[in-house]
């Protein structure tokens, strides 16, 4: 019997761990199990007279880096579905944090009461496996049901019908004996109800005062309360249109009936004029989301009397589905709260649109098939979806959610690998790609293995899988040495309260299921479609919010991208004037940027905003434009076929035209001088990178690399993934060192296959 297994059978209470006596568990085991259990009575004993952990951020070198007892340390982690099952191989390949997931409800027995032992145990049992470990757990805050029986006033009331098997659902028994599940259920209390925030707090405070006067303190860094759909703070039953519960109206005041969140009046757009009750709604059950979180942050905060940790899910925008419902779209108080230490967000996992392909797949494409990139699996970008310029300038840590499923998993065509995981090869390159991009943008990041439920196996449990991530683990040595400063002279620029003027999710119907079949339409192609060409730049690029864009920033940025600043105030609109006024730079302005004000549609905004002369489109047409851009070379078709409103044509004589709309010979995409700067004015997404490298090459950006490579970098490291066979040459600001061994040099020449990676270092 394996140690793990053994150490399964056995118990121990929250009281006795406190107490801390020497027959901390029961003596009727057999020999065995005696065996076991006096292992982990010795792991509690030497952890009595350990010193509390001290963890905490510092920004230092570049950015936020995690300290661990005043030594920093390398923040990567590991979690699993079933961590007794995989803490050994997590272990053996070097990981000493485990960010194990608590199902806090099957501790909360009734008010003011709880029965925090089946914790106790579930580290204790951790402890035993790695004797070394510390731990960052997930507190999942599902609400138990005698709360909800006593408390229906207080439940989540829906605007659509919704499918009664999911009205109550009772999660699965996990490792460690508790439940937790993934937030499918409908029978939930509001977040804006103030009794549930108490009593959920209430719990949370208890929960952390218990570890702080047990000798887990010392091996506890700190926590991350969470709930929800997924388990990561989107909005129970997004699909049924939340909540219309009475606390809800009283956060929100009169909330707007199905058919008006669900249509706009203005095709793509919301118009303010007449549709201010739906905008100013989602505005303030946004608020309420962010509020949610902000409460029990602090709890946690002021319960723990040392230096602790604690994050959330949150700051999801590049890609994120269900958006109006669960779309993390109040980021600010979020970035700001000085009790978040860390951000977390899983990577993307936009499949492919092409209705012929499996879901699984990777590939992107935009209406005229050009190929946009890959997200997922070999050659893919891996690419964030959170705004990391943003988080890492509010000196919050960010933790990058690895995920994908690896070859060892039996069931396959479900998936979440990506294209080419399925083979040793690709797993391998897949995991470098993920740990190197992790490495390189001086982020954190666990791994989480959903292997033990979805095929009987771990997916990290391979010793080609297990001696990768041990080569990582060291190379993460090496960043205490290191200066993680951006590089970048380009960055794309977004602001999450777009998605208030914006269609509805639902209105995607074309890609009804496939892999992107939950995204909405400005979501799909503004961002995560755009994103694919972004990364495919050969050039390292930043991801900022508009309200972190600085006068400072364009001493620096030569090229910036505005996908969706539709919605802005006058105040805005004129405080992005002034950062861009004289600056020199390039800015490309998607769609309609400022056109939708508080009060009403304003295209005189627009006008100011962009320097051009526009017209409105009233006719449905396709957002397809055809560029001809003389002396590039470039004579191509890109964009959406499907017919929308509105559009937008330029009227200027005065400028450079690079693109007309396919259907009628208005000008879509044109550039200009303007106010001290290049103003670009384009019609529809996503750029093809044939014409986003030629842009940053007309803005005086430096291009890293000959091919249309994947590049991540900070000031001194940095990684490419190959997306074509070939020959290319590389070149860095400073001279590097590939992992493997090579000579420092500011040029490498490199012989790459399609999805091949390599990591430099300056250390």
């Amino acid at each position: 019997m394996k140690r793990r297994d053994a150490i399964r059978l056995i118990g121990f209470t929250g009281g006795a761990i406190a107490a801390f006596p020497i027959d901390l568990f029961s003596k009727t085991l057999e020999q065995e199990k005696q065996l076991a259990q006096e292992e982990i009575n010795q792991i509690f004993k030497n952890l009595k007279d350990e010193p509390a952990a001290q963890t905490e951020v510092r920004v230092e070198r570049g950015g936020p880096r995690l300290f661990l007892n005043d030594k920093e340390v390398y923040p990567l982690l590991a979690l699993s579905v079933g961590m007794l099952d995989t803490a050994d191989e997590f272990s053996a390949a070097g990981i000493n944090f485990f960010a194990p997931i608590l199902g806090m409800r099957s501790a909360w027995l009734g008010y003011d009461q709880y029965d925090f032992s089946i914790f106790d145990e579930y580290f204790a049992q951790l402890l035993a496996i790695n004797p070394n470990t510390y731990f960052l757990p997930r507190l999942h805050l599902n609400t138990p049901v005698w709360w909800k029986e006593a408390h229906p006033e207080e439940m989540i009331e829906y605007g659509q019908p919704y499918d009664e098997k999911n009205y109550n659902i009772n999660p699965p028994m996990r490792d460690g004996g508790h439940r937790w599940g993934l937030g499918l259920e409908h029978w939930e209390a509001s977040w804006a109800s103030k009794a549930w925030q108490e009593d959920t707090g209430k719990m949370i405070r208890a929960f952390v005062e218990h570890i702080d006067n047990s000798p887990l303190r010392s091996r506890i860094m700190g926590y991350q309360p969470t709930t929800g759909f997924t388990g990561e703070w989107g909005y129970f039953g997004p699909h049924s249109l939340p909540d219309y519960s009475i606390p809800m109206q009283k956060a929100c005041g009169k909330i707007p009936d199905a058919e008006s969140r669900l249509n706009t009046t203005y095709g793509l757009l919301r118009d303010p004029a007449k549709e201010k009750d739906v905008i100013e709604f989602y505005r303030k059950f946004h608020d309420v989301h962010a509020d949610a979180i902000t409460y029990f942050v602090k709890i946690i905060k002021e319960a723990s009397h040392r230096k602790i940790l604690c994050g959330v899910f949150y700051t999801y925008l590049l890609e994120n589905v269900i958006m109006q419902e669960i779309g993390n779209l109040a980021p600010e108080p979020v970035l700001k709260n000085p009790y978040i230490d860390y951000i977390v967000s899983p990577y993307s996992y936009l499949h492919t649109n092409k209705p012929d392909r499996p879901r699984w797949t990777s590939d992107i494409y935009d209406d005229a098939d050009n190929w946009l990139g890959r997200a997922r699996g070999v050659g893919g970008d891996g690419a964030y979806r959170v705004l990391y310029e943003s988080i890492k300038r509010h000196q919050k840590l960010f933790i990058v959610e690895m995920d994908p499923s690896t070859y060892l998993e039996k069931k396959q065509p479900y998936s979440e690998g990506g294209s080419g995981h399925e083979t040793e090869e690709g797993t391998l390159k897949i995991l470098q790609r993920d740990l190197g991009q992790m490495f390189a943008q001086g982020c954190g990041g666990w791994l989480y293995d959903f292997g033990s439920i979805r095929g009987g196996v771990g997916w990290y449990s391979s010793k080609p899988i297990i001696n990768q991530i041990k080569k990582f683990v060291k190379l993460g040595e090496r960043r205490k040495h290191l200066d993680i400063s951006s590089v970048a002279e380009m960055a794309a620029v977004y602001d999450a309260k777009s998605f208030f003027v914006t269609q509805h999710w639902t209105k995607m119907a074309p890609y009804h299921g496939l892999g992107c079949m939950y995204i909405d339409y400005f979501n799909h192609w503004f961002l995560a479609c755009q994103l694919r060409t972004f990364h495919r730049m050969g050039a390292p690029m930043d991801y900022l919010l508009r309200s972190d864009l600085t006068r400072e920033d364009l001493k620096r940025y030569k090229l910036l991208f505005m996908p969706n600043l539709f919605y802005l105030t006058e105040k805005e609109m004129t405080s992005l004037r002034a950062v861009l006024k004289d600056s020199g730079a390039t800015v490309v302005w998607y769609y309609a940027p400022g056109f939708v004000t508080t009060k009403k549609l304003d295209l005189m905004q627009m006008e100011r905003l962009t320097g051009f002369n526009l017209n409105i489109i009233e006719e449905p047409g396709p957002l397809m434009i055809n560029s001809k851009i003389n002396g590039a070379g470039i004579d191509m078709n890109f964009g959406v076929s499907k017919p929308e409103h509105p559009r937008f044509s330029v009227k200027d004589h005065d400028v450079e035209i690079l693109g007309h709309w396919t259907d009628r010979e208005e000008v879509a995409f044109a550039r200009k001088e303007f106010d001290g700067w290049t103003s670009i004015y384009l019609g529809a997404a996503p750029l093809p990178v044939e014409i986003l490298r030629w842009l940053a090459g007309q803005a005086g950006v430096r291009i890293w690399c000959s091919k249309p490579d994947i590049i991540y970098a900070t000031l001194d490291a940095g990684m490419i993934v190959a997306t074509e066979k070939g020959e290319r040459e590389l070149k860095f600001t400073e001279p590097m060192v590939s992992a493997e061994g090579s000579n420092f040099a500011k040029v490498h020449r490199l012989n790459m296959d399609f999805g091949d990676v390599k990591i430099f270092t300056a250390a």
